[in-house]
């Protein structure tokens, strides 16, 4: 009897077969895996989003609504806004891009078109002249600038709101949400 053992053969085999098996043990549940792969599908779809949606982008202006004595070209028929944007846009600024208005310090907007861009920059003394630009309007020219005229329409009526200051943002392109985000605009540039 020396050859024998007190364990059952098939018991041998069953606990052999059952080291023999990798036990990896479970380190995270279900529902965290399944938050996990909602996460990942948010990001994707946000990533997406980053990508593919456009943003308008603006330049910045100053300018004077003109009494109809002060425009030099009285053709336009409405109420027109002279504005003055940054020599750098002079390549983007054109014809029938839209602009956004403020009359004043107040409350009041107006959205309005560009019907005209002066060719090339106009300096200081000329814009001065050239509009007719006293106390206040001159300050609005105090350095080089691309001269836009902007149509108002007949919703500002040109008697009561001419000699006013206006502050504009005129719409120049659209870049992908992305360039915002991480700031590649100025690498990437803008999509018109």
């Amino acid at each position: 009897m020396p050859g024998r053992t007190i364990f059952r053969e098939r018991a041998i085999i069953a606990y052999r077969q059952g080291t023999e098996k990798d036990i990896v043990p479970r380190l995270i549940s279900w529902p965290i895996i399944a938050c996990l792969w909602v996460l990942l599908v948010i990001f994707i779809a946000a990533a997406f989003l980053t990508w593919y949606v456009q943003v308008p982008t603006y330049v910045d202006g100053s300018g004077i609504i003109l009494a109809k004595e002060d425009m030099p070209e009285p053709v336009y028929g409405e109420t027109v806004a002279v504005v003055f944007l940054p020599p750098d846009q002079s390549g983007q600024v054109r014809v029938g891009l839209p602009a956004s208005l403020q009359i004043g310090s107040g409350d009041m907007h107006v959205e309005g078109t560009i019907a005209r861009v002066e060719p090339g920059i106009l300096s200081p003394n000329a814009a001065r002249a050239t509009y007719r630009l006293d106390s206040a309007g001159a300050l609005l020219a105090t350095q080089p600038s691309v001269v836009a005229v902007v149509r108002l329409g007949a919703s500002v009526p040109s008697a009561t709101y001419a000699g006013s200051l206006v502050t504009a943002k005129v719409q120049i392109g659209s870049q992908r949400l992305l360039t915002l985000l991480l700031g590649l605009g100025n690498l990437w540039g803008s999509n018109t």
